[in-house]
């Protein structure tokens, strides 16, 4: 067996990682220069995506992510603050082995060891005598006959299938910027990041989502890692602001890195003074802007006929990074697909029939993933409005008067005096 996989995500150098350990052929088309040329942030990898790690890849390399991401313990909360970082609810998040990695470092060491053809773009494919693949890229043509399209949200291989995208634009755009840890940043963060990422809402619709990232707490310890060796990021916060597609003063996807640096300012006005001075120290290199998509969770995730080619990650089930779920559900699609195609390889079932069930049982998890992720865009278009923004204002009100409450407590329970 042969297969190809187009695209060099996360989603796709694992299920490559996975096949190849495993012993079948693979090939991964993209159309980057290299692992490092990606934009992203943090990524959020839950119990389900860290035991599909450790099925799809070899133990070095299993040890080089563990040793190159931070800890779960970094993330057993997730708040909803307003403007002045006062929260007003929390989520507890489950037990687990859960994993926090950058995405540059996390791909670096998927694409370790696997036959990538850097600059060679999936362009299209065609079925020929026999069944097999001819499929045409930047750099030549393969035969295959497995293709998967791991190709982002706007897959060209699942439009050969369906004719059309299955994501659309859901009327939100962002911006993401990495602010640099030193002891001054550090000193500045809110009390609400300590134990996880944070969305804080403003009356008017502006959301900020708010997560440290800091691999100094990583499960391994880097220097055991040697083929290959753990990738090492500086710590840093990730600052994000989202609003309404054509809310922002002024649009973001024509501004560079220091104009978005002055936009982040702009729209922080007014906000804990905290906040304005991390984003005042924003790294300008790092702040990048774009527009959130997802796919319908109420539809299909893969209407085609199952044959030999199919789909995963965000060409099926794309999602906005607000539920942190993406490349954790890509992760788990590519553990399942690369159990289904070795069952082909050995004979228990045919090619079709392996992508059919593939397709099935990632129809039960994934449209649930893009609702999970849709709901702080749902919870921020609801705090957007008149009625939202008076909610948001009394809620802050409360919040305020309860740690009032709590420092005069704490300040008599210093001195003695009764309370």
């Amino acid at each position: 067996m042969r297969v190809v996989v187009a695209g060099a995500g996360i989603g796709g150098l694992a299920l490559a990682q996975g096949l190849a350990r495993a012993g079948i052929e693979v090939v991964v088309l993209e159309r980057d220069a290299r692992p490092q040329d990606t934009g992203g942030y943090r990524l959020h990898l839950d119990d389900d995506a860290h035991a599909a790690l450790q099925r799809l890849l070899p133990p070095s390399v299993l040890q080089a992510v563990l040793a190159s991401a931070a800890g779960g313990e970094t993330f057993r909360r997730f708040s909803i603050c307003d403007h002045r970082m006062r929260v007003l609810t929390t989520e507890e998040m489950p037990p687990g082995d859960r994993l926090m990695i950058g995405r540059v470092p996390l791909r670096t060491l998927l694409a370790h060891g696997v036959d990538v053809r850097w600059r060679s773009a999936y362009r299209r494919h065609t079925t020929g005598v026999g069944g097999r693949l001819r499929v045409e890229h930047d750099g030549g043509t393969e035969i295959a006959d497995v293709l998967v399209g791991a190709d982002g949200t706007v897959s060209a291989v699942v439009h050969a299938l369906a004719g059309r995208p299955l994501s659309a634009p859901v009327g939100v755009d962002g911006i993401a910027a990495k602010v640099p840890l030193d002891d001054g940043a550090r000193a500045l963060l809110p009390a609400a990041l300590a134990c996880g990422p944070a969305l804080a809402i403003a009356p008017g619709g502006l959301g900020v989502f708010l997560s440290v990232h800091d691999p100094a707490t990583s499960p391994v310890a880097p220097p055991v890692c040697t083929s290959p060796a753990a990738v090492g990021e500086p710590a840093s916060l990730v600052l994000g602001p989202m609003l309404a597609t054509g809310r922002f003063r002024r649009d973001p996807h024509d501004l560079d890195g220091p104009e978005l640096v002055t936009l982040l300012g702009e729209l922080l006005r007014g906000w804990h003074p905290d906040l304005r001075e991390l984003a005042r120290r924003a790294d300008p290199a790092t702040v990048a802007s774009f527009r959130f998509r997802a796919s319908d969770p109420d539809a299909d995730p893969t209407p085609w006929p199952s044959g030999t080619v199919t789909a995963i990650g965000d060409a099926v089930h794309a999602m906005p990074p607000t539920g942190g779920q993406g490349a954790a559900t890509a992760i788990r699609d590519a553990d399942v697909l690369a159990r289904h195609l070795r069952r082909a390889r050995d004979g228990e079932t045919t090619i079709p029939l392996a992508l059919h069930a593939y397709e099935r049982e990632m129809a039960a998890y994934g449209p649930d993933a893009v609702r999970e992720s849709l709901r702080p865009l749902a919870t921020q278009r609801r705090l957007s409005g008149p009625a939202g923004g008076l909610l948001l204002r009394a809620a802050g009100v409360s919040a305020g008067a309860r740690s009032r409450l709590r420092n005069l407590r704490t300040a008599r329970s210093r001195t003695g005096r009764p309370g």
